[in-house]
């Protein structure tokens, strides 16, 4: 995350009875950005990791996390919030970007691939052949 505070996954208490998900998820927005929530427990809070243990200590936050998840917790999880916090997880992953930065056309540097070609579309069958002209009237009509 290029210039910005780093996501600190916040894990919040079950919703309790008189107070809602969104409620509990709202109040985050005191301590920074919100930049992604799945309520109603999992949040990405963009905040200084120096305020990790301030968020921890406030009521209904089960845990801050900067870097990866318990296993205890993780086996706590649904399979959305899994998916959640791996995807979180990623994001936090080095990119394996050897020219970055420098622009596409340096020297030693290949130019892009060229758009795919769309295949042609597919012929259209053939239009009808004509009927075969009517034959012709017997001899013994005669036409008035």
């Amino acid at each position: 995350m290029w210039g910005t505070e780093p996501e600190l996954l916040v894990v919040l208490e079950g919703a309790g009875r008189t107070e809602g998900p969104l409620s509990a998820l709202s109040a985050l927005a005191e301590f920074g950005r919100v930049t992604s929530a799945l309520p109603p427990r999992l949040a990405l809070l963009a905040v200084p990791v120096s305020r990790a243990a301030e968020l921890a200590a406030r009521a209904g936050v089960r845990g801050v996390f900067v870097d990866g998840v318990p296993p205890a917790l993780r086996e706590t999880l649904s399979p959305a919030e899994a998916l959640f916090v791996d995807g979180w997880l990623a994001r936090r992953i080095a990119k394996d970007r050897p020219a970055e930065g420098r622009p596409w056309d340096a020297p030693g540097a290949s130019p892009p691939d060229p758009p795919p070609v769309a295949d042609p579309p597919p012929a259209a069958d053939p239009p009808p052949a004509d009927p075969p002209p009517a034959d012709p009237p017997p001899a013994d009509c005669a036409a008035d």
